[in-house]
C-alpha cells in the first residue's frame, strides 16, 4: 500500500445516483450474498481512511434510503443541484464541488465497482490528477482530479456530459493498473 503524506485537502465522491435499469434493482443499495453492507457503504468505507471528507451523490429517489444508511456518520449525502438535475456523473461531481467546503483534490468512484480497493484509491491519490486504466479499458470515473467547478459548470451549461471531456480539459493522466477485476462495473447479478 502506498503511504500518503497529506499536504493537500482531499474529498471523496461516491457516485451513487444511477437508475440501475440493466441491473434490475438499485446498485447503490445492493448487498451481495453474504455481505452485510451495501455497495455504496463499501465504496465510502474504502475511501474514508484516505480523505478528509466523503460525499455520496445520489438522485432524489434514492436520497432517503442512502441518507438512512449513513445517518450516524460524517459522510455527507447530497443530490444533484438545480439547474443541473439528472446530468449524470458530471452533475454529481458538480453538486459535491459546490456544496460548501472546497478541497484541492477529489477522489471519484462509481458505486457499482464493488471490488475496488483502498490501495487503488491510495495509488490514484499518490499520483494525483489521474484516472485508472487497464490494458483492456479506461475507467474514467475512478479518478483523482483537482477542484474544477468552473470547468464543470461550463460543460453542464453546454450539455456536454462526457467525463472523458472533463478529464481532457483538466489534462488528467492515465494510471495503468495490472488487472481489470477491481474495476469491473457490475451490470448484472
Amino acid at each position: 500500500m502506498v503511504v500518503l503524506s497529506k499536504t493537500k485537502s482531499i474529498a471523496g465522491i461516491v457516485l451513487a445516483g444511477g437508475n440501475s435499469r440493466r441491473f434490475g434493482e438499485d446498485k447503490a443499495l445492493y448487498k451481495e450474498a453474504g455481505e452485510t453492507s451495501t455497495w455504496v457503504e463499501q465504496t465510502a468505507a474504502k475511501m474514508m481512511p484516505l480523505v478528509d471528507h466523503v460525499f455520496v451523490v445520489t438522485n432524489a429517489r434514492l436520497f432517503p434510503n442512502i441518507q438512512t444508511l449513513f445517518a450516524n456518520t460524517n459522510i455527507e449525502i447530497i443530490t444533484d443541484q438545480a439547474p443541473y438535475l439528472d446530468k449524470g456523473p458530471l452533475g454529481g461531481i458538480y453538486a459535491a464541488m459546490q456544496s460548501g467546503a472546497t478541497y484541492d483534490r477529489y477522489l471519484l468512484s462509481p458505486t457499482d465497482t464493488p471490488h475496488i480497493t483502498t490501495e487503488i484509491f491510495a495509488d490514484l491519490i499518490a499520483q494525483g490528477n489521474t484516472y485508472a486504466t487497464t490494458k483492456t479499458a479506461k475507467h474514467y470515473l475512478t479518478a483523482c482530479i483537482p477542484y474544477c467547478k468552473t470547468e464543470l459548470e461550463t460543460m453542464l451549461r453546454a450539455d456536454n456530459l462526457r467525463i472523458r471531456e472533463l478529464l481532457r480539459t483538466l489534462d488528467v493522466n492515465e494510471q495503468l493498473f495490472d488487472t481489470e477485476a477491481p474495476f469491473e462495473n457490475k451490470n448484472s447479478k
